[in-house]
């Protein structure tokens, strides 16, 4: 008896994807006719429109999802499997997990893949997912490439355009300066030279009621007033003296991270633009903060760092101590330990309209004592002290056990690099078929093999009997031995201060 199938068609194109044969109307047309000619119903269509195909959640893929557990749909089309994904792990986990274990036929129209007449397709799945991961990594290098030669040639190629400038509407590349907003960066920097501290420069900007560069640009997101970071973060950038930073940004598209070049390697374009503000003016200003910094930067060592704020205003409230703990860059630790600390919301003195209570303040001996109780009373109510002995076992057990972990992730990982040197000998005609088979069938085995030792790893690793949040906690308390800020943070998620010592802690778990 045939099974009566409600497929789902998923479609997906990417914004920089300009190929007519993966447009929308192309893939759903291929789709169509495919469930046409084999009497599939069509039960639902799930497009992402200008999303990326290394992305684990995207609108469309989510409801999906959702759709496949609430059983609503039992076949899944696509027109190819890097429309459903370009990350070869996620591949991996839809086509040997998720779609199994949801009762899923999948299937890729132009792959001829069809996991309801074929069974010996894992591998060629694997080696699709490999494939698709590899175009993506290409098409980044390129598009990296593309940006980095507009930026040496001097292009502003960013949306977000710096404060005190706007992009030419005869040449959306070019800056040119906003009179308007110039005028206040120059005023920024003079009263910076004259010895002005950037709060006081700030607050001097808020009492002019001079818009902040957010509200000024009419952004989403507007600050409504002016801070020191602000003012720190317009006097630390290079674009006011006509210099274009060339790799401001490091994107990392497997991590989906954008991580900030340091001052000292950054490169740049000169004379890209008119500048604002005069390179010896600029130079002055870094040699003036960099003395300030060296004198003043040490950072505040108290346990609940970044983690109180204002009840009325939602502002992070002010951490004042006379002789505070201090870490300096190197991450000595200066002087000694004291609760004589006391935290203030600040915001009244700098508007009252934002905060209109002088008197929300508390001291740190007596908030710390408040938490850690109700950190104490939350941990006897998932009663942690009985797992004592599994605790100590677990954490005997995982050191050499994580070691072994990252040593097969490691071979893995080169495993599936020697594989994507092979098939690209096998395209390029270095070797033949047979040739390719022969090792692609070594590699494989390989892999599996390192796949499941990784599995085996897993679920020795897993603390048996324990709920799983209360495992990672006591984990996670346990190695740090005693309570501190990165512990708390564990625990905390932010702490509340109103009048009269009022205080609500919204805690993890």
């Amino acid at each position: 008896m045939n099974k009566n199938y409600k497929a789902g068609m998923y479609l997906r194109i990417s914004k920089e994807d300009k190929e007519e044969r993966n447009s929308i109307s192309s893939q759903k047309a291929i789709i169509e006719k495919y469930a046409k000619e084999h009497n599939y119903n069509i039960f639902e269509e799930y497009i992402d429109n200008g999303y990326s195909g290394i992305l684990s959640s995207r609108p469309a893929l989510d409801k999906m999802m959702l759709d496949i557990i609430r059983k609503k749909i039992n076949m899944v089309i696509v027109k190819d499997t890097s429309r459903l994904t370009r990350d070869k792990n996620l591949t991996s986990y839809f086509t040997d997990i998720f779609f199994p274990e949801n009762d899923i036929r999948f299937i890729s129209v132009t792959e001829y893949v069809d996991t309801g007449e074929r069974y010996d397709i894992d591998d060629m799945i694997a080696l699709k997912g490999i494939i698709n991961q590899s175009y993506l990594e290409d098409i980044s290098k390129k598009i990296k490439l593309v940006k980095t030669e507009f930026k040496k040639q001097g292009k502003f190629i960013e949306n977000s355009v710096p404060y005190g400038y706007k992009k030419d509407e005869n040449n959306k590349y070019q800056l040119i300066i906003d009179s308007e907003a110039a005028n206040v960066i120059k005023e920024i920097f003079s009263l910076y030279l004259k010895g002005i501290k950037p709060f006081d420069i700030a607050n001097e900007l808020n009492n002019r009621k001079i818009k902040t560069p957010s509200a000024y640009q009419n952004l989403n997101k507007q600050a409504k007033y002016w801070t020191n970071k602000i003012i720190n973060r317009i006097l630390a950038n290079p674009v006011y003296t006509g210099r274009l930073p060339i790799n401001k940004y490091c994107n990392d598209y497997k991590a989906k991270k954008t991580r900030v070049t340091p001052n000292d390697k950054l490169k740049f374009c000169e004379n890209s633009h008119k500048a604002i503000i005069s390179i010896e003016d600029f130079e002055k200003v870094k040699q003036k903060r960099a003395s300030r910094v060296k004198n003043e930067r040490t950072e505040y060592i108290y346990l609940l760092k970044d983690l109180v704020y204002c009840k009325n205003c939602g502002c992070k409230l002010t951490y004042k101590n006379n002789n505070p703990l201090r870490q300096n860059s190197k991450g000595v630790i200066l002087g000694k330990k004291n609760e004589s600390g006391r935290f203030v919301c600040e915001e009244h003195n700098r508007n009252k309209k934002l905060c209109k209570y002088s008197d929300i303040k508390i001291n740190e001996k007596e908030l710390n004592e408040i938490v850690l109780k109700q950190i104490s009373k939350r941990l006897k109510e998932i009663q942690i002290e009985k797992y004592g002995d599994l605790i100590e076992n677990e954490i005997s057990k995982s050191i050499p056990s994580k070691v072994n972990e990252r040593k097969l992730k490691m071979e893995l990982q080169n495993q599936e690099k020697y594989f994507k040197i092979l098939y690209t000998k096998k395209v390029e005609g270095i070797i033949t078929e047979d040739e390719f088979l022969e090792k692609y069938n070594v590699y494989q085995n390989k892999i599996n093999n390192l796949k499941e030792e990784l599995n085996r790893l897993g679920e020795n690793n897993k603390t048996k009997n324990l709920p799983k949040t209360i495992n990672k906690l006591i984990l996670d308390f346990s190695d740090t031995k005693k309570f501190n800020n990165v512990t708390i943070k564990k625990f905390v998620e932010k702490i509340e201060v109103n009048r009269n010592n009022e205080v609500d802690i919204f805690l993890k778990v």
